[in-house]
């Protein structure tokens, strides 16, 4: 009866509404118009040490205005949510102290016009930082253990000092092993905020140990030990990736996987499993992945390539995709390296070496479509410097060249061609250890100091190790370094952290 009521009701308004007589009297005034300046496009902050003071000024078409105002403050890499605004004001001028962890954020300030009701909003770009947040970091090895070095830098990308052994002045250990390899990403989840969120988490593997770290903070928010649901009974580490919208880590040759377009609690599951038959397996260090991408790896058990989804508990099997020139499976072949190439499109390079006759090495260019593999191989000549290489580096999204090391010597092959090039030879004594591209473009004009593309070399000598970075022109190094970091051990990988870094700035790949 209540609800027959409330429509009769709602009737007779509009019968009322619609007997009404026009009397033609209309407003013709112009909308309002607020105008609000003194709010910069961004900022940037310390957490905990600076403050975000502004006096904006505020005015309006509205001859009577009167204004109430608020600042808000809200995250900008959310997932599974929608953005919470946190209110951090209620009066014109600001001067709020950032407590906010490290990250990008989004400064709102609104305000309204309560004569009239009409409402005004403007937003800042905000990057929260703390002495972790920016700088290049060295992952380095020494006497079995590994250890990251930290070179900051306040104004430029070329560092003008050095943080020593960051991950153990901060947790009180280092890691057992060899340094190995690093992973960034911003959708890791952790509850170092109190509540399970992402964080900007680095991953950093050694070939026996593994942790992941906090970047504000540098503290661990896992260690190997307590970082799958059940603690693996063998330490060796091989990878850590995210593609298809999941994190996977390797170890002891077998994947384990988060979702991470669900809730979770930052800790990798059980290992898929080869087939239905649990049949035996053993993946390579070596992989490709991007976020958008589905990633793929390399079972050297029966010498075959095999994907996976976040959900799923058995690998997913690869098929030949049309044009192929090589079987993605049992294609009696061992993996030298594999790395991606670009991401758009997406394409990886391989080098493999035959398994009934050694001396053949080849080549690959890897497309996937799906899970479908098309392999476009080239094979080397005896002759060619690449047979000998020892160490790799791809040059990503840029020029089509793969650089290697044999001995001292620092080599280009050309993807197109097949040119080899002698770019680099390392002073006497020293031993390359790690080769790597890094490029970073940030998207404010505040990070341009930042900007690089570089070529890093790492060497290692009498315990202590350098790293050059090097420019390059269409492919070649520059004569000398842009600046060389140093420090003691021998470098495994190097990455640059900016808050604007995030999981999609490197194509996460040895």
């Amino acid at each position: 009866m209540k609800l027959t009521y409330q429509i009769l009701v709602a009737c007779s308004v509009l019968l009322t509404a619609s007997c009404y007589k026009d009397q033609g009297n209309y407003n013709y005034k112009s909308p309002e118009d607020i105008t609000i300046s003194g709010v910069e496009a961004a900022y940037d902050k310390v957490s905990l040490v600076d403050k975000i003071t502004i006096d904006p000024k505020v005015s309006s078409t509205d001859p009577e205005a009167q204004f109430s105002y608020w600042w808000g403050i809200y995250e900008t890499n959310v997932q599974g949510s929608a953005p919470k605004v946190d209110t951090i004001g209620h009066t014109k001028t600001l001067d709020y102290l950032v407590t906010q962890p490290a990250k990008g954020w989004v400064l709102v300030f609104g305000a309204k016009n309560e004569h009239t009701g009409f409402s005004r909003i403007v937003t800042a770009n905000v990057n929260v930082v703390t002495q972790f947040t920016r700088g290049w970091y060295i992952m380095k090895s020494d006497g079995g253990k590994t250890d990251v070095d930290l070179f900051l830098t306040p104004t430029g990308i070329a560092p003008p000092s050095r943080m020593e052994n960051v991950f153990s002045l901060v947790n009180g250990k280092k890691l057992d092993g060899d340094a190995s390899l690093f992973g960034f990403y911003t959708n890791y989840k952790s509850n170092v905020t109190g509540a399970y969120a992402n964080t900007r988490a680095l991953f950093i593997l050694s070939d026996k140990d593994a942790s992941v770290v906090n970047v504000n903070t540098f503290k661990e928010i896992h260690g190997l030990n307590d970082l799958f649901y059940e603690t693996p009974s063998v330490k060796r580490p091989g990878s850590i990736s995210e593609s298809s919208q999941a994190n996977y880590f390797v170890n002891d040759g077998h994947l384990h996987s988060i979702y991470s377009m669900s809730a979770n609690i930052g800790l990798f599951g059980g290992k898929q499993l080869r087939d239905d038959n649990n049949s035996p397996y053993s993946l390579s260090k070596y992989f490709m992945a991007y976020p958008f991408e589905n990633p793929f790896f390399f079972d050297e058990t029966t010498s075959s390539f095999v994907s996976a989804t976040g959900t799923g508990s058995v690998l997913s099997a690869t098929t030949d995709a049309p044009g192929t020139e090589m079987p993605a499976n049992r294609m009696n072949k061992d993996l030298l390296f594999m790395g991606v190439k670009s991401t758009s499109p997406y394409v990886g390079i391989a080098l493999f070496r035959d398994k009934t006759a050694p001396a053949l090495k080849i080549v690959s260019t890897i497309t996937p479509s799906n899970y479908a593999l098309k392999i476009v191989n080239d094979t080397l000549a005896p002759t060619d410097k690449l047979n000998q290489a020892e160490r790799f580096g791809l040059i990503v999204a840029d020029e089509n060249i793969l650089y290697f090391s044999v001995g001292q010597e620092v080599w280009s092959w050309n993807l197109s061609n097949g040119a080899e090039q002698l770019q680099f030879t390392v002073p006497a004594g020293e031993k390359i250890t790690c080769i790597r591209h890094r490029k970073y473009a940030g998207s404010t004009n505040a990070e341009q100091p930042f900007y690089h593309n570089y070529m890093l070399i790492g060497t290692t000598s009498g315990g202590n190790y350098k790293v050059y970075a090097f420019r390059k022109t269409s492919g070649n190094l520059a004569n000398t370094p842009d600046f060389t970091m140093e420090g003691k051990g021998s470098v495994g990988d190097v990455i640059y952290i900016a808050p604007p870094v995030n999981n999609y700035t490197y194509p996460n790949s040895y």
